[in-house]
């Protein structure tokens, strides 16, 4: 039953999908198609012989590299068994088997040693919920009649899940000793929440702490979610990631047409068109590229002025900045080429409206 429900949703999306963009056709421009093609294409390029994607092209494996490559290859309509392009339905099933291998040989947490970029930027355990979110959105878009294969994978994911909710801190979040610790709360709670929607059971956290905790976040003088009094954990540019985090949290948690957040859409939006992040947004930082996905996955649900307003934006901002090789480069704090680019194909392919995720 619960294959059956995973199933019947990505069937319902799909056809969403195919209505909304009918709907909304300036969502998706020819330049726009050609660069989610160009950026594909490097990323099919950039993946190792094990199925694994690191930092760089054929570089040292990094899960939640991994994981984000392979989220790009299901949003692009991609499957294990069959798709558009056989190379894209292989280089799924080899990324697949890759996370899942490490997910069985792992004590609790995925990591199991590995110490990389991304863990020092967005917490040590970080992983543990990018695995999650692929390998939930991967088991949704599986066909029924695998039988055993889709079963095997739940043991897994569980064990993953319990260690995401154990993980939790008193006050709701994750990873406050870190200065990613709302983009890291924001994707272990998008990881609890993928793992609810596939049927997994959530136990020990407390998603209403997290909600608080978030809201706490709140600056009245800025509207931003820049951590107000407990600046550590915004302020400055951090203040870009945080908000996208809180209002991709608040949104999903049904609290998207609040005052509050409505006032951080507006600030955030108008900060990078118009404000002191116009200059910066999308140049050097990797965690730009995951606000940028972040933002988008809010915004889209609302389909109302906020998203005409943001989406057409950072679409051709970018266009505006894919490399030659199809590639986005990014030189400070999460650096290299893959996190920004798999980001930046996901912000492009929202529209699609084909991954559970972004619901």
């Amino acid at each position: 039953m619960l294959r059956s429900a995973a199933r019947c949703a990505s069937i319902v999306l799909l056809a969403g999908s195919l209505a909304c963009a009918q709907d909304a056709p300036e969502e998706f421009t020819p330049a726009a198609r050609e660069t989610i093609k160009k950026g594909v294409e490097w990323i099919l390029r950039a993946q190792n012989p094990d199925g694994s994607w690191g930092l760089d092209a054929k570089s040292a494996p990094d899960i939640t590299c991994t994981a984000l490559c392979g989220l790009v290859l299901l949003a692009a309509g991609e499957t294990e068994r069959e798709g558009i392009d056989a190379r894209a339905v292989r280089a799924l099933r080899k990324a697949a088997e890759y996370i899942l291998k490490r997910a069985r040989k792992a004590p609790n947490d995925i990591s199991f040693g590995e110490t990389t970029l991304i863990q020092g930027k967005l917490g040590a355990t970080v992983h543990n919920g990018f695995a999650v979110i692929f390998l939930t959105q991967l088991y949704g878009m599986r066909p029924g009649d695998t039988g055993e294969a889709n079963l095997e994978m739940i043991p897994s994911i569980q064990k993953l899940t319990d260690f995401i909710a154990k993980s939790q801190e008193a006050d709701g979040s994750w990873h406050k000793q870190t200065f990613g610790s709302l983009k890291a709360t924001c994707m272990s709670w998008l990881a609890l929440r993928s793992a609810a929607s596939a049927g997994l059971s959530i136990k020990h956290a407390a998603v209403q702490k997290t909600v608080k905790f978030i809201k706490d976040q709140h600056n009245p003088s800025t509207k931003l979610y820049d951590g107000g009094a407990q600046a550590q954990y915004g302020g400055g540019y951090q203040s870009l990631y945080a908000t996208a985090s809180c209002i991709r949290v608040l949104v999903g948690m049904g609290a998207g047409g609040e005052e509050r957040t409505l006032d951080a859409m507006d600030a955030f939006i108008e900060q990078c068109k118009n404000g002191q992040w116009k200059q910066i947004f999308l140049t050097v930082e990797g965690e730009d590229y995951l606000a940028a996905s972040m933002m988008s996955q809010a915004l889209i649900g609302e389909d109302g002025p906020r998203w005409r307003k943001w989406f057409p934006f950072v679409r051709d901002q970018l266009i505006r900045r894919q490399n030659a090789d199809g590639s986005w480069t990014t030189t400070a704090c999460i650096s290299g080429k893959t996190f920004a680019t798999a980001n930046a194909i996901l912000t492009l392919q929202t529209p699609y409206r084909l991954l559970p995720l972004q619901q």
